[in-house]
């Protein structure tokens, strides 16, 4: 098997080495070792010259740094992000609301036949609003454990929910 080539003399790898210990990393994390994947993890596209280095190609070279990741903003969210309406609510304790989501549930699943049954289907058997039924059935689902979301599964929203065997 034919050595990787790596920049820099053994010493300038040791001590790389050496510092990414320290930094409480994997050496080949760092790609600073001879083990470390050198190849170009990716180009522009085809349209991408040839004689224009990509950083890819600088990453492991003598002088280079890694470049810091852009700080995130402060006020809000960008639009690729997006918050979970869940956030901030902790793990709640299970509570009378909590159990009378879930007699729903175990209701609507056997009026359903023992199928998965949709949260207007819990919301309705519950006599709940249907906003505050989907927290409460998230956190059946999340924290207590007694329940499970099927996504995709022909719902209208595309989730459905049943409550877990022996409960």
């Amino acid at each position: 098997m034919v050595r990787k080539k790596v920049e820099g003399d053994e010493e300038q790898r040791r001590a790389a080495a050496h510092k990414a210990h320290r930094a409480e990393e994997a050496p080949s994390a760092r790609n600073v070792t001879t083990g470390a994947s050198k190849q170009r993890t990716h180009r522009a596209g085809p349209s991408a010259r040839q004689d224009e280095e990509t950083p890819a190609q600088r990453q492991g070279k003598q002088g280079h740094t890694a470049e810091a990741p852009a700080p995130r903003p402060q006020g809000g969210v960008g639009p690729a992000e997006s918050r979970s309406p869940y956030e901030g609510r902790g793990r709640p304790a299970y509570s009378t609301e909590h159990e009378q989501v879930f007699r729903a549930l175990v209701t609507a699943e056997q009026q359903h036949g023992g199928e998965a049954v949709s949260l207007d289907d819990i919301s309705r058997a519950a006599d709940l609003p249907q906003d505050r039924t989907r927290n409460l059935v998230h956190d059946l689902v999340t924290v207590h454990h007694l329940a499970t979301e099927l996504q995709g599964a022909g719902a209208a929203d595309g989730s459905r929910f049943e409550s877990k065997p022996g409960r």
